[in-house]
């Protein structure tokens, strides 16, 4: 059986200065439609996405639309930020912690007082980038629509994370039950993402509709059905500013049971 997070506001007074999600207390998260998109959710019978849905406009090689190193965001400084501060809640500071960032670049967003104190591998599709990731004690070339499975041994990763780019993949049951294989029993997953996106190459299901809403949901099928997956949780750490001048950041997570 499955288990279901546990949402927690820290009040001070009548003022909300902590949200505390799965145990993690993360100070800027906020209570909101996505971040209760997953509570007590009712699952489809069968997992609801298709070859179809899952199949780009753009379906070329991946590793060509990211020959060229970029060096860019893709997404707006607030919300990068935003998603810093969650990294900096969950990222473990424990001796020989192992974190494993996926479709990594040269930025794993992660905030710069942060040191890895075993490994951090990052696997991605540009030489060139990763080898400048700041984070990285360790990275490798993987396209992971060409091939899912990952290089790492059975519970190797305190840690796994995916920013911006979980919209992108085209095999989400075979990966998600990749990353359960290698997290350690009670590592968390945590796959970030905003509302920017490469129209040509994100999975249609993206687009039915296109809405925050939707993407935790999808996200949140590809966690129940892929695994025996506990805690799956949206978390909102979206700065504040006006829809549309701010760009929005959330989090789809959940842990491998111990």
């Amino acid at each position: 059986m499955r288990s279901y997070a546990v949402l927690a506001l820290v009040t001070f007074g009548k003022e909300v200065v902590s949200l505390v999600v799965n145990g993690i207390d993360i100070p800027h998260a906020r209570e909101s439609g996505i971040s209760r998109a997953l509570d007590n959710p009712r699952w489809p019978d069968e997992f609801p996405y298709t070859a179809r849905d899952l199949t780009p406009t753009d379906p070329s090689d991946d590793q060509l639309f990211y020959l060229v190193p970029r060096f860019g965001h893709h997404a707006g400084s607030e919300c990068r930020a935003a998603l810093t501060q969650y990294y900096d809640c969950v990222l473990p500071r424990e001796s020989n912690s192992n974190v494993l960032d996926l479709c990594s670049s040269w930025t794993s967003h992660y905030p710069n007082t942060w040191k890895s104190n075993g490994r951090c591998a990052a696997l991605g599709l540009n030489p060139i980038e990763l080898a400048v990731n700041p984070s990285k004690t360790e990275w490798r070339v993987q396209n992971l629509n060409k091939d899912p499975r990952l290089p790492y041994g059975d519970g190797e990763f305190d840690l796994i994370t995916n920013s911006l780019s979980v919209d992108y993949m085209t095999k989400p049951l075979e990966l998600f039950r990749e990353m359960y294989r290698v997290l350690k029993p009670g590592g968390l997953c945590a796959m970030a993402f905003t509302n920017r996106c490469f129209p040509s190459k994100v999975v249609p299901v993206w687009f039915d509709p296109y809405s925050d809403y939707n993407h935790a949901k999808v996200v949140g099928n590809y966690f129940h059905f892929s695994e025996n997956w506990a805690n799956i949780e949206a978390v909102d750490v979206s700065p504040p500013g006006r829809v549309g001048q701010i760009d929005p950041m959330y989090i789809v997570q959940a842990n491998k049971p111990l």
